[in-house]
């Protein structure tokens, strides 16, 4: 187990064998570097930033799928009736029923699962939350170091492909003894070092300099322009690409120019995608209305505006001492019901 920054700093050297594209970052000094925009912000304001992970964007695929699927069975079944064929066999039925619940049966299925938290930074308290797997980590920022690192994947297919990542150590509340390191910069390829720790300064300018704030992490009274264009790229779903492709033909055909192949092809795409993109759409905004509410009361608590200002690290002991206690009193009580 990698207890702190430290340690995952040499443990990264070592893997690479080089310290030139590893850096060891802190909350309280600058690294030199300006803040770049993340693109996973889900939300910013006045007292906690939220970023979305890995886990949130790949929501919804498997809908998106059935309801591509589905919609091409539907179809199949309709185009000989609106030709004036009639239906041949009651498979006609079967298959039109097996769409609907290819459409219907992901959806619903992951409409019930649990949802996608993302990863807090509470300017309020400060500290950072996040949920693994229905258990909650979390760092204070007072003391926190994060590793910013690149290196490259080679094989025959692509080539060579430089990856970056940004990670923490985030310990588990409850159970300080357990610890984990967090990836804050999302998919790693195509990321340089600069990029990593050009987020890093983002979120070190939230949490330390103020809500808002300017390319050069200059403080400004109220939301920038480099805030506004942060917020607006971390809004852009997978949806809003798809029907920005759609647009691609008609601009080069404003131009007068002649349409390029490319935009042919992705205006194409862009139709090809679209159930798919809608149906991730629709079940990433219902992932995200639930989220809020699927924090635990410490964490719902310290989120609130008017709510208290005590760290998680405060109050873990009492915590601990109230759930040891819960626990003794349910064996106590099924001590007494079961029989001897």
């Amino acid at each position: 187990m990698i207890e702190n920054a430290k340690k995952l700093f040499d443990a990264v050297a070592s893997k690479f064998g080089t310290s030139s594209n590893v850096l060891l970052l802190n909350g309280k000094s600058s690294s030199g570097y300006a803040p770049s925009q993340p693109g996973l912000v889900e939300s910013q304001d006045c007292v906690f930033l939220s970023l979305r992970t890995g886990s949130a964007e790949s929501k919804g695929i498997l809908t998106g799928v059935g309801f591509f699927v589905g919609a091409v069975g539907i179809l199949l079944v309709l185009l000989p009736n609106l030709f004036g064929a009639p239906y041949s066999s009651n498979l006609d039925w079967w298959v039109f029923l097996l769409s609907v619940l290819v459409i219907f049966g992901p959806a619903i299925w992951e409409i019930n699962r649990p949802p996608s938290l993302p990863i807090v930074f509470n300017r309020r308290t400060q500290e950072i939350y996040y949920d693994l797997k229905g258990e909650l980590y979390h760092a204070e920022w007072s003391d926190i170091e994060a590793v910013a690192y690149e290196y490259q994947v080679i094989n025959q297919y692509s080539g060579s492909i430089v990856h970056g990542n940004l990670e923490i150590i985030l310990k588990k509340f409850g159970a300080p003894d357990d610890r984990i390191a967090l990836n804050l910069s999302g998919v790693p390829a195509g990321k340089r070092l600069r990029t990593v720790v050009g987020i890093w300064e983002y979120l070190r300018c939230y949490m330390t300099i103020g809500p808002w704030f300017d390319e050069n992490g200059n403080r400004t009274e109220s939301k920038s322009l480099f805030i506004d264009k942060s917020l607006k790229s971390g809004e852009l779903s997978f949806f809003d690409l798809v029907l920005e492709s759609r647009r691609t033909l008609g601009q080069e055909r404003k131009e007068g120019h002649g349409v390029s192949g490319t935009a042919f092809l992705s205006w194409l795409t862009s139709y090809m995608l679209l159930l798919p993109a809608f149906g991730m759409e629709c079940i990433q905004k219902i992932d995200r209305k639930k989220a809020r509410h699927r924090w635990p009361k410490v964490v719902q608590e310290r989120l609130d505006p008017n709510g208290p200002t005590t760290r998680l690290i405060d109050i873990e002991e009492d915590y601990m001492v109230q759930k040891q206690q819960e626990l003794g009193d349910i064996h106590e009580r099924m001590r007494k019901t079961l029989p001897r």
